[in-house]
């Protein structure tokens, strides 16, 4: 048995089925891994489901236990089942991708690896992006810090290496139980490999049923775990450089996290209260001011604040990030080869009014424009000073995939503009170029399918973000149109820059020529002249095509007939903004009289262009079509103005 799946169950439904269907659909033969579900005490027919559902599944069970509260429980007794030489904990409302075990499986042997991170796409919540960026292979986590920005237990583990250090889960109600079981693991493991070039896990976040790690936590117990972790931490490490930062781990993200954010600014102010004094009393009691060196910029500043005991500081800085925006302008389009260039303009603005951020200047030092109260305390004031980070501040870019699960970097240069604002005060410009590698930009692979993108001003730890495409610049369009792009020797793809319907930037790569016809001008009358015994016919087009011509298979499709021809696009040089590109296709002589589509594509599957080919006693003559969706529209209107003039006509009397 290669693998085990052990997944807790509590009141899903049928919720569970998607989950199921993706381990029922895996590439790793049924005969190779088990699953098994472990019921907390459902009482909603959950368990009942996954007995009728596994009745009859090879290798799938489901073992009924009372209620334990959380995941601890059943993660342990399905650990002590587990037979497979790897295990693999799921969520029951979550699932695998098709190829997930196999892959995950392969790279630990390949690495010999005690843990292995499969890429995870988030679904209504958050996934780490980072790690899975560039592959991994015999990492740790002293070497590669990086691998605790993931801390779920949604992995594959060595089964053997769990039990021989005797890795086991908290059990009953206690917050974090994951990060208790995850860092030791890493602590302990010799080798842990990363899945980068693959979705295996998607992590999903429903709405129509509850999940226990969303509810607002006690503070007192929540942050009882987290000093749980610093005991962890203590016991496993030695006093030290390591051991500082990875307290500043939990201190970044689960301390002083708490006091951050729209959740906390509307807790009941009792809640908020208790929040305060157990998160003051905590860092007072277990974390040494030199840890706070090792936080970033912004979370520095939250920690002076809190230090102070001066808990309305924390308020005001907390209020002060959650204003902090970016407002993000796509200035142009330009192609060259298979990249698409995108020219954007970043500011960071204040979220409530838009205008934007100003920094305040005073001697060498740049502060953070916060509340003149919050600066008159003097650890605070120290903690605003940003001078430093604004030198370091970055303009990143995401493409995203939903189809594909997939979320990489898409490489982006930029330069920093510093503009007046007033005596002692200026704002923050950046000015960039998004590079979109249709061939290689998803990890080395072509960006194929539908992509669109998100910008992110990052400054001392305090991320922006926001969705390319609906704020342009007057003259952004220009550059803005397809083109073709040749991916390894394969034929080429169009690729389509568009916008949806919120206004985002959508880059499609399509391989179909699904989009093709939607680039034939029902404007211009296509050129058609007798080239020999056949035709040629010559279209302009609004088409990035490269330097070289790109060859189309071409057909005319008519009365069952299917007749092949050729064409060519090649970019023409205008002298205009806009790039241009005509069609010149070589069409065979129409063997008999009617209405041809002309087509391209494979003679199985052409995608008709709204070129219609007629040919007569005489002679051809070509004409292009409306879309259907104008055509409809254009129907609309017609029998709209035709009740209104019967309306009209009925009421002058003219129509009974």
């Amino acid at each position: 048995m290669d693998v085990t799946v052990v997944i807790p169950v509590h009141n899903t439904g049928r919720g569970v089925l998607e989950g199921l269907e993706s381990l029922r659909s895996q590439t790793l033969p049924r005969s190779r891994f088990e699953v098994i579900y472990v019921d907390d005490g459902s009482t909603d027919g959950t368990g009942e489901l996954l007995d009728a559902e596994l009745a009859a599944e090879e290798n799938f069970s489901v073992v009924h236990i009372e209620n334990s509260g959380w995941p601890g429980r059943p993660r342990n007794i399905g650990m002590d089942r587990a037979r497979g030489e790897f295990l693999l904990f799921m969520d029951d409302d979550d699932h695998l991708g098709t190829e997930a075990l196999e892959r995950l499986v392969a790279k630990a042997r390949e690495d010999s690896a005690d843990i292995v991170v499969g890429r995870m796409a988030g679904i209504g919540r958050r996934a780490p992006r980072e790690i899975f960026q560039k592959p991994l292979s015999g990492g740790t986590v002293r070497a590669n810090r990086l691998l605790l920005s993931t801390l779920t237990v949604h992995k594959l583990f060595r089964t053997e290496f769990l039990r021989a250090h005797g890795l086991r889960f908290p059990e009953g109600r206690v917050r974090l139980e994951d990060h208790m079981f995850m860092l030791p693991a890493y602590l302990r493991a010799r080798s842990v490999s990363v899945v980068h070039d693959y979705t295996c896990y998607y992590w999903v976040r429903h709405k129509d049923f509850g999940n226990i790690s969303f509810a607002t936590p006690d503070p007192a117990d929540y942050l009882g775990s987290v000093e749980r972790i610093i005991d962890i931490i203590e016991a496993e490490t030695e006093p030290g450089e390591f051991q500082d930062t990875l307290i500043a781990q939990w201190y970044r993200s689960k301390l002083l996290g708490q006091v951050q954010g729209a959740k906390y600014l509307q807790l009941p102010q009792a809640t908020a209260d208790t929040l305060h004094n157990v998160a003051h009393s905590l860092v007072r009691r277990r974390i040494p001011e030199r840890v706070d060196a090792r936080l970033n910029p912004f979370a520095r500043l939250r920690a002076a604040a809190l230090r102070t005991g001066r808990f309305d500081l924390v308020r005001r800085i907390a209020e002060f990030e959650l204003d902090l925006a970016q407002r993000t302008t796509v200035t142009g389009y330009r192609w060259d080869g298979a990249t698409l260039s995108v020219d954007v303009e970043s500011t960071l603005v204040r979220a409530s009014d838009q205008r934007p951020l100003e920094f305040v200047r005073s001697g060498g030092s740049v502060h953070w424009d916060l509340p003149p109260e919050a600066l008159a305390e003097p650890p605070v004031r120290h903690a605003a000073e940003v001078g430093a980070a604004l030198d370091r501040i970055k303009l990143r870019t995401f493409a995203r995939n939903k189809e594909l699960g997939a979320d990489v970097t898409v490489p982006t240069s930029f330069t920093r503009v510093e503009e007046p604002a007033g005596a002692d005060r200026f704002t923050v410009r950046l000015r960039g170029t998004v590079e979109l590698d249709m061939a290689h930009g998803n990890l080395g692979s072509p960006l194929l399918g539908r992509w669109w993108f998100v910008s992110r001003v990052e400054l001392g730890g305090v991320s922006c973000d926001r969705p390319l495409g609906p704020l342009r610049s007057l003259g952004a369009e220009a550059g803005r149109v397809p083109a073709f792009v040749r991916v390894d020797g394969a034929p080429p793809v169009l690729v389509t820059p568009a916008y949806n319907r919120k206004g985002h930037l959508v880059v499609t790569a399509d391989p179909t020529w699904r989009k093709f016809a939607s680039l034939i001008p029902t404007k211009e009358r296509p050129a058609l002249v007798r080239n020999g015994d056949g035709l040629r016919l010559r279209i302009p087009l609004a088409l990035h095509a490269g330097d070289e011509p790109v060859d189309l298979p071409l057909r005319l499709v008519g009365d069952g007939a299917n007749v092949a021809g050729t064409a060519s696009v090649r970019t023409e040089p205008t002298g205009a903004a806009r790039p241009h590109a005509v069609l010149t296709a070589d069409l065979p002589a129409v063997p008999r009289q009617g209405r041809w589509q002309v087509a391209v594509g494979p003679a199985e599957r052409p995608v008709p262009l709204r070129i219609l080919l007629s040919r007569g006693l005489i002679r051809c003559s070509v004409t292009v079509q409306r879309p259907p969706r104008l055509r409809a529209l254009a129907g609309r209107l017609h029998r709209a103005l035709r009740r209104r003039a019967g309306r009209l006509a009925r009421a002058a009397g003219l129509l009974r």
